[in-house]
């Protein structure tokens, strides 16, 4: 195969395919062009501007190709960029046409002709650059079409999947509000019952008393109305968690010591309600409590960030406890619910050591 041969082939195939083609239309474009230039308009221009004029308008056709799939081809559009680059190739064509220009009318063909001449051919060039802006930002649209329809088909798409994975979640929610609510007891009996009972002891065993009072003050807030959005104090939370821990120091028959730890401000923030709580009584339910660690560890940053964790020994014999799994489940769909894409919850489980690790972001 001879050389002749080999370039032949190597222009119509793979990537020297599209550079033939590019190279083919602007040799017919230049030859229209220079065709009505010559035969219907009878101008005459020296080769050398030719060359220079048409080297200048496809190069900043090809610019500006690149401009726009810089700025347009991505997945949030940068317009404002896009308007001053266009600003910047159109000055910066037109700067080196006028140099062009100006040289020809000192010392070129034009030299001694009125200087006004200078200012009509610049405006020519001012139409010129306008127009090959016009011509390439045509025909990358058009090049362009069917990949930003994709796009625009694709975001929709994600739009009605987002939309569908909202509106399921919701369902579940809602399934988890019923189940929870199936459980409750009517307040005003509980709270009768417990005044009750709370009197009966305290008439035997004071210190003993105070456990029912936890109780009942720990079952008033859980039917208390959360604010509009859902949400209770932080404080108001954490203060109920520190009554959980001391009411189930009442439930064993050994002393009971969790070493609770917090940091940082709760003042400033607000949280779902009963989500530490229910955290916290898990690890009552399945720790053996006689051994450490049992510890809750909460750390509140400047960012609103808070991180809770639990540590406990793992019980030896372990009971399946369903409403327990339900209340982790349900945990699990409300801070979905409520911070999407703003929490994690972990639980690692060995046999030494059970670790649950919740981290919130409280600003959103």
């Amino acid at each position: 195969m001879n050389v002749s041969n080999y370039l032949l082939k190597n222009i119509w195939s793979g990537q020297y395919q599209r550079f033939g083609f590019h190279l083919i239309a602007w040799v017919l474009y230049i030859f229209y062009e220079l065709f009505f230039a010559f035969f219907i308009f009878h101008l005459t221009t020296p080769v050398k501007d030719y060359i220079f004029f048409y080297t200048c308008n496809i190069g900043l056709f090809y610019v500006n190709c690149f401009i726009l799939n810089k700025c347009l081809d991505r997945p949030q559009p940068r317009y404002l960029l896009l308007v001053a680059l266009i600003m910047l190739e159109l000055t910066t064509f037109l700067f080196i046409k006028g140099i062009w220009e100006y040289f020809a009318f000192v010392s070129g063909i034009f030299a001694g002709k009125p200087r006004s001449l200078l200012k009509i051919a610049i405006w020519s060039d001012l139409y010129r650059n306008l127009y090959y802006l016009f011509i390439s930002t045509v025909i990358w649209s058009v090049t362009n079409y069917n990949k930003f329809q994709q796009r625009i088909t694709d975001l929709s798409l994600k739009k009605v999947l987002a939309e569908k994975a909202h509106t399921e979640l919701q369902y579940q929610f809602s399934c988890a509000q019923n189940a929870f609510l199936k459980q409750q007891i009517n307040p005003h009996l509980l709270f009768n019952s417990l005044n009750a009972i709370y009197n009966t002891v305290y008439q035997s065993s004071p210190e003993d008393s105070k456990s029912v009072l936890l109780l009942s003050e720990i079952m008033r807030y859980s039917f208390e109305e959360s604010g509009p959005d859902g949400r209770v104090s932080l404080d108001n939370e954490l203060a109920q968690l520190k009554k959980l821990i001391e009411l189930n120091s009442y439930r064993f028959d050994y002393p009971v010591v969790v070493d609770l730890d917090i940091h940082g401000n709760p003042t400033k923030y607000t949280i779902i309600p009963l989500i530490l709580i229910t955290l916290t009584e898990n690890m009552f339910n399945h720790g053996d409590l006689r051994f450490s660690p049992r510890s809750v560890n909460i750390e509140i940053d400047n960012a609103g960030r808070m991180i809770f964790i639990t540590k406990n020994v793992p019980k030896r014999i372990r009971q399946s406890n369903e409403n327990t799994h339900i209340g982790l489940a349900n945990t699990r769909l409300r801070l979905e619910y409520a911070y999407p894409g703003s929490h994690i919850l972990n639980i690692i489980e060995t046999d030494e050591l059970f670790t649950l690790e919740l981290t919130i972001n409280l600003q959103l």
